[in-house]
């Protein structure tokens, strides 16, 4: 026949502190939409990460339109957005986007 459960132990010493962590890179870049009609896209380069980038397209107006974009490819060092803004007039078989040439696009990378 097994004893009852003895009273919890006193509690070990605190461990070291572990090595603080890699600092993350915010940065911010804008940059105009190719003047193609039908696919218009902004090319961003920055210096290279260490880790793969968190890349977010930064929502803007220009002028009583909203512009907005996609990210189509990145690396390390840069990325390929898609632009398109709200229409000026709304087309019920068009949608409410439609691109966007000669644009300047925001992103915001994130990375190491």
């Amino acid at each position: 026949m097994a004893g009852s459960v003895g009273a919890p132990g006193a509690s070990g010493a605190q461990g070291p502190v572990g090595p603080a962590g890699a600092p993350k890179r915010v940065e911010r870049y804008i940059a105009t939409s190719s003047t193609s009609l039908t696919n218009p896209v902004a090319i961003f380069t920055w210096a290279a990460c260490t880790t793969t980038p968190d890349v977010d397209v930064i929502p803007t107006w220009a002028g009583d339109q909203m512009v907005i974009g996609g990210v189509v490819s990145q690396t390390l060092s840069g990325a390929t957005v898609a632009a398109k803004r709200s229409r000026g007039a709304l087309l019920l078989s068009a949608g409410p986007f439609e691109a966007a040439p000669n644009t300047a696009i925001q992103i915001r990378v994130i990375c190491n």
